[in-house]
């Protein structure tokens, strides 16, 4: 058994190095999109209204968390371009992109009415 829960002793076969390469490239990307997610999707509109901090404050954060967003699609794109996601993520970031891009915009235009 490998450290990545593989069993190869019992196959007789190497583990290729897109599944170790994958496993240890994903975790990250994952973590700072649940960081963003939470941020945008849970602390914006529910919690920073309890402390009254939501009205001005609350399109800047989620301009800036569309702009982590983006970075984190760009670092992800990096990191997953050599292995065999490569294709399942460009098709992903192709539909997920426009989203982040069109949620900036409503956010930036509710920022300049305030």
């Amino acid at each position: 058994m490998t450290e990545l829960g593989i069993d190869t002793e019992q196959s007789n076969q190497v583990t290729p190095p897109e599944v170790i390469v994958g496993g240890a490239v994903i975790g990250v990307p994952i973590f700072l999109t649940a960081v963003r997610c939470t941020l945008q999707y849970i602390l914006v509109p529910f919690v920073l209204p309890l402390f009254g901090v939501g009205g001005a404050f609350s399109p800047l954060v989620n301009l800036l968390a569309g702009l982590f967003g983006l970075g984190v699609i760009a670092y992800n794109l990096t990191r997953l371009w050599g292995s065999n996601w490569r294709g399942r993520y460009l098709l992903l970031s192709a539909i997920v992109i426009p989203i982040v891009l069109v949620s900036m915009y409503f956010d930036y235009l509710a920022w300049q009415a305030i």
